[in-house]
């Protein structure tokens, strides 16, 4: 069974409306529950808007299910969000540029990895 957000939220929440009942469906079939990264990385854009600890909750929730893609990538941006102040896509694109220069007007990776700031290129 496919695990999507509001069911790992509602188990890794201290409150949650449907927590009484992710948890009876998680005890019932924990053994088929799986996810997809695509599902960390809505986790990690949830607990990035409410400021929960976004590094926290990806791990956790990772470790509640299967997950099935890149799981590695999506902790290690999570970690950038939490120790580096990164917006979620920031920390994700980061990663997986893979230490190859990064392209982009944006100052977050200053200091970071290796960029090519398009606001020094003359354009033609």
């Amino acid at each position: 069974m496919y695990a999507e957000t509001d069911f790992l939220l509602a188990l890794i929440k201290d409150e949650d409306w449907l927590g009484d009942a992710a948890e009876t469906v998680y005890r019932e079939h924990q053994d088929e529950l799986w996810t997809s990264q695509f599902t960390l990385i809505e986790l990690l854009l949830v607990a990035y808007r409410e400021k929960r600890d976004t590094e926290r909750v990806v791990t956790n929730a990772a470790n509640l299910v299967e997950v099935r893609g890149d799981v590695d990538t999506v902790v290690s941006a999570a970690t950038y969000v939490e120790d580096h102040g990164f917006t979620p896509f920031d920390a994700l694109h980061l990663v997986e540029s893979n230490g190859d220069t990064i392209v982009s007007s944006d100052d977050t990776y200053e200091d970071v990895t290796p960029r090519l700031d398009l606001k020094t290129v003359d354009g033609e």
